[in-house]
Formats: structure tokens, C-alpha cells, sequence
């Protein structure tokens, strides 16, 4: 009776320890989602997106608003870094309406606003894998294959060779890119009350 008594009073003094490494094991699952493959779109998927005129994607250009003016990705808007988690975009980047691709100049900026947002619960939102600079390099600037490509390969340059003439790239310089068309204002999305959430991971 008394060795019960011990190993109960063991097991009770032991239990917080296992509750609070559960709780901190929420991160760690959280960085192992950063490197799941559908957080991104690529360059290729966005272009026949913006050709096609998809109305289910929003482009959401994370930089300041002096970057975005310079130039854009037709059709975006911007919501800058620092303004992620303002009110005024709540109805934007916590929807289950539209899927949103967020982009910067590179992965790095647009993967640290996923995980915020993916933090906070919201869902639909993914990142444009390289950002602007594999924009350029891959849609406005596409790099001939060599001889040994394969039919995919050859069939990807086709595209990507059409879709630099859309957006006017080639020898064009990068501010003269894809910022003709206006962007559209930001679609009207109806607030869902929320249930109190409850704590910890799911």
C-alpha cells in the first residue's frame, strides 16, 4: 500500500513535466508543416493562374507599398508584413472562399507570414516558392533547356516562353513587368463568427 502510495505521489510531481514538454512540442509540429509541399505554389502555377484569370486565387504581396508600386504581380494586393495581423485584412487571410498566395521578393519573408497566419488557425493560405526573384528567372526570363531535356521539360519551357510574352518579359526590365493591369480591390468576404478556440495543438 505504502509503495503505492509512492509511485502515485512520483507520478503526480512527474505529470506537469509531461504537459508542459506536450505543450512545447507545438512549435516543432508547426516548423515540420512549414516543409509540407502544398504550402507552395510555383512560379508556373501562379502565371496560368494570373493568364486564366482564376478567380478562386488571391496574389498577396507582403512588401511596403513603395515596392509594390515599382511593380507587382498583376492582379495583387498588398498587405504588408508588419500590417499581417490588422483587423482590416482578418476577412482576407482567414477565409475559407478563396485560396491566397503570399509572395515577397524571395521564400523567406512570405514562409515566416504562413507560419504566423498557419499560428493564429488561419487556413488557404500558401506562399509562392522563391517569390519574385524565381518569378523573374523562371517566367519572365525562362532559360532555353539543352538537348537532352525531356518532353516535360521542353513542354515547360513552351509555356513559360509564352507566358514572358503575356506579362511583356524577355529583354523587358522588371519594373515594366506585370503591373499594367490595375490590381482589383480586395474581394468582400463575410466574417464567420467565431467558436472560442481551445488550447494547445491539434
Amino acid at each position: 500500500m505504502i509503495l503505492i502510495m509512492i509511485i502515485g505521489a512520483v507520478f503526480v510531481a512527474v505529470l506537469p513535466r509531461f504537459e508542459k514538454i506536450d505543450k512545447e512540442i507545438c512549435p516543432y509540429k508547426l516548423i515540420d508543416r512549414a516543409t509540407y509541399a502544398d504550402k507552395y505554389f510555383t512560379t508556373d502555377e501562379v502565371a496560368n493562374a494570373i493568364i486564366n484569370s482564376d478567380p478562386s486565387i488571391i496574389l498577396i504581396d507582403l512588401r511596403s507599398p513603395e515596392e509594390f508600386a515599382k511593380f507587382s504581380l498583376r492582379g495583387a494586393i498588398n498587405i504588408p508584413m508588419e500590417k499581417l495581423l490588422d483587423d482590416e485584412y482578418v476577412d482576407i487571410l482567414n477565409q475559407d472562399v478563396y485560396t491566397n498566395v503570399l509572395y515577397s521578393d524571395g521564400s523567406l519573408k512570405s514562409s515566416e507570414a504562413w507560419l504566423i497566419l498557419r499560428r493564429m488557425g488561419y487556413k488557404n493560405n500558401h506562399v509562392l516558392r522563391g517569390g519574385l526573384n524565381e518569378w523573374v528567372e523562371t517566367i519572365m526570363r525562362p532559360k532555353k533547356p539543352d538537348f537532352m531535356a525531356s518532353d516535360e521539360e521542353l513542354a515547360q519551357y513552351e509555356f513559360r516562353k509564352a507566358a514572358s510574352a503575356y506579362f511583356g518579359g524577355g529583354g523587358a526590365a522588371v519594373a515594366a513587368g506585370s503591373t499594367d493591369a490595375p490590381a482589383p480591390a480586395a474581394p468582400v468576404i463575410k466574417r464567420k463568427k467565431k467558436e472560442a478556440g481551445g488550447g494547445g495543438c491539434d
